[in-house]
């Protein structure tokens, strides 16, 4: 699948809120199994250190997509248009996951744009 084949809202949601496939398993998890988790459990449903879940988990609350309450996290979207974009996902995501990866593994980090930010000329007034 071509990056002109994942739909337009879902590409820019991938590109503004997503950095891992790690983070992709986290969302997809807890969209999937409506139960609460912690960064105990999800660590230990997908193989990974629970301070990395912990991680992935928090960043997932702070834009909107699960909502924590005493360290158990829930699927929770802030707003319909953040749902809709995250049941897209993981409608696509088991048949497009090399090209959902791709999409998220080609856009630089925020510690390169911010290097190459610092060469870039400037007009000076």
């Amino acid at each position: 699948m071509d990056r002109v084949e994942i739909p337009a809202a879902l590409r820019a949601f991938i590109e503004r809120h997503l950095t891992s496939a790690v983070q992709v398993e986290v969302l997809l998890l807890l969209h999937r199994e409506r139960q609460g988790w912690n960064a105990a459990t999800v660590g230990k449903e997908l193989r990974i250190y629970a301070d990395h879940s912990q991680e992935l988990l928090t960043r997932l609350a702070k834009i909107g997509l699960l909502q924590e309450d005493a360290g158990t996290y829930h699927y929770a979207p802030r707003t319909a248009e953040l749902a809709a974009r995250v049941d897209a996902l993981a409608e696509l995501y088991p048949t497009f996951r090399v090209a959902i990866i791709a999409l998220i593994y080609a856009k630089p980090s925020r510690s390169m744009r911010d290097f190459s930010d610092a060469f870039r000329l400037r007009d000076e007034d």
